[in-house]
């Protein structure tokens, strides 16, 4: 394989280092934390959250292998809510859930830092940046789903394995274990970054060799020298896992049915790869990193160009160290597997990408640090740098976009960003704002709600989940007997041939979803009518009680009685 004659490395400063990593923390940051009520709850969320609700009321998490995950995202949050002070379920908001996925974002650049003798320190920071401004990325931390959870622990193994490789410390491996068995207990689709990871690992060993650092006289440690290294390394990963996996789905050892069951999940999952209403053309998410245009256009070309630039590095580039070409093919096999097999899929949703999305973030900040080493003259690195700065402001831009924090362009919840994935309209929180004018005109009596709709309204549930006179259900009834309905339009004309005379006026539509519409139907409530009043009779005159001069009165005298009080020995309550 031909190489291209080696450079001179140059790298930044670690004053230069120190600034672009503040820099990307406070840019993760800026775009992840604010605003997190914002956008309504998509019904992946909701439902989350009432499991989430349910789990921390029962003690117990119910294990559903058909569709549902495992139970570590509700594990981490119940965690992070006892820190956070979220007290009962029913106070629970958007922004206390959504802070769990926003905290594992935030460790998710933090993670990058374990790759940062591999990529250097241009490498290592550029790919920190990229990611805090990443509009996918910052998009999916302020979204409560398992997707960044699940990137962030195979972040840390790959970046655990990697550390142990250099170093033979046996802690690396162990909590690189740890993180894998809990890739399983937060989604079971854990396993194709497992099966991509095998291939970059065997295509690295057979075209570079192994992960050690060569000793100083060129010779290669083998697995069992004097550094400790352990002899069956795999058995120090696979232990742990397996023990965090179980741990975390019998809920401490105690259900060992959800044990049985997340293993037996797959057949599920590979039924439903197919489709099941998610069928997306292959190259559907090159189109989420390179271009969409919807309205305006939507492009992370800067990652995927960077990316693949680092790909070629990986394959062409001369390196002083063996292992860290390595990793980069290793990285770069990894990456167009996962690719690959998540668009060979005909199930699709824009989430399943993240973790090939932030390991070509990694392999971006490899191709930029590489650039740079090449570029010799002030003039081309000045036009670099320039070049750099406006990719980096291109995706603030887009991420400002997707995240609603430019308000004249709201588009984090509009169906036309592509990471916007069936979800709620931001119309529906007007129907919110209508109910709760009807409950208040009916004060203090809470009018019963009858939500009709083939998905229980959702979120409409979550919403609601602290009122008990709401029901929901997915076909039409044979009776309407709640004085408030909230019906879809498709069943609407259904329902009122129900009302069976009755006035309902109705109210809306709303938007619930992309291409699903809501009413209201109230009853209106008439007032009593006014009862006869019998005429006032003119009260007779009482009979004179004065007594004629000169006589004796035998009358008793008139005196005022002393008020019994009420609720002092008359059985008559005080009243306030």
């Amino acid at each position: 394989m031909a190489r291209m004659s080696a450079r001179k490395e140059v790298s930044i400063s670690r004053l230069s280092f120190l600034f672009l990593v503040i820099l990307a923390l406070g840019l993760g940051a800026f775009y992840r934390f604010p605003s997190l009520d914002r956008r309504p709850m998509h019904t992946d969320e909701a439902i989350l959250g009432i499991k989430l609700a349910e789990y921390s009321q029962s003690g117990h998490f119910q294990y559903d292998p058909k569709d549902y995950h495992g139970p570590a995202l509700h594990q981490v949050s119940l965690f992070w809510g006892k820190l956070a002070g979220w007290g009962d379920s029913s106070t629970w908001t958007e922004h206390d859930l959504r802070m769990v996925t926003v905290m594992c974002g935030m460790a998710l650049l933090m993670v990058t830092l374990l790759f940062g003798d591999v990529l250097g320190r241009l490498g290592t920071a550029m790919a920190m940046l990229i990611c805090a401004v990443s509009p996918m990325m910052a998009f999916y931390s302020r979204y409560f789903i398992m997707e960044m959870q699940l990137t962030l622990l195979v972040a840390l193994t790959l970046g655990c394995l990697w550390r142990y490789s250099q170093s033979g410390g046996l802690l690396w491996l162990i909590l690189g274990g740890c993180s894998l068995g809990f890739q399983h207990a937060t989604k079971e689709t854990f396993i194709i970054n497992v099966v991509a990871a095998l291939a970059g690992w065997l295509a690295a060993r057979v075209l570079i060799g192994d992960f050690q650092p060569a000793k100083s006289n060129g010779l290669r440690l083998s697995s069992s020298s004097s550094r400790g290294r352990p002899s069956k390394a795999w058995l120090w990963v696979l232990a742990p896992a397996v023990l965090v996996s179980v741990a975390s789905y019998s809920g401490g050892f105690r259900d060992w049915q959800a044990v049985q069951d997340s293993l037996t999940s797959y057949a599920n999952y590979f039924q439903r790869s197919d489709g099941s209403g998610h069928e997306k053309p292959w190259h559907y998410y090159l189109t989420l990193i390179f271009w969409r245009k919807d309205t305006l256009i939507w492009t992370e070309a800067m990652i995927g160009g960077l990316g693949i630039l680092g790909m070629i590095y990986a394959l062409v580039g001369d390196f002083k160290i063996k292992a860290h070409q390595a990793f980069l093919v290793f990285l770069s096999i990894y990456t167009l597997a996962l690719f690959a097999g998540y668009s060979f899929l005909s199930y699709k949703t824009p989430w399943c990408i993240l973790s090939a999305q932030y390991s070509l973030t990694l392999l971006a900040g490899a191709g930029a640090g590489w650039i740079w080493t090449w570029l010799s003259g002030r003039i081309s690195r000045f036009v670099y740098k320039l070049a750099l700065g406006f990719g980096i402001w291109h995706l603030c831009y887009v991420t400002s976009i997707t995240t609603g924090s430019i308000a004249a362009l709201p588009y984090e919840a509009d169906s036309r960003n592509p990471y916007v994935y069936s979800h709620t309209s931001p119309n529906f929180l007007r129907l919110l704002d209508e109910v709760k004018k009807i409950q208040a005109e009916r004060a203090p009596v809470s009018p019963d709600i009858q939500v009709i709709n083939q998905d229980s309204g959702w979120p409409l549930p979550w919403y609601w989940r602290a009122q008990k006179n709401v029901g929901y259900q997915t076909t039409i009834p044979e009776k309407i007997s709640a004085p408030v309905v909230i019906v879809d339009t498709e069943q609407l004309p259904a329902v009122k041939t129900l009302l069976e005379g009755r006035d309902y006026r109705e109210r809306g539509p709303f938007g619930l979803r992309p291409g699903v519409l809501v009413s209201i139907l109230v009853e209106k409530v008439y007032a009593p009518e006014p009862t006869s009043v019998a005429p006032v009779q003119e009260p007779k005159a009482a009979p004179s009680l004065e007594v004629p001069e000169g006589t004796i009165s035998t009358a008793p005298t008139l005196m005022p009685a002393t008020p019994v009080l009420p609720g002092i020995g008359s059985g008559v309550p005080l009243k306030p």
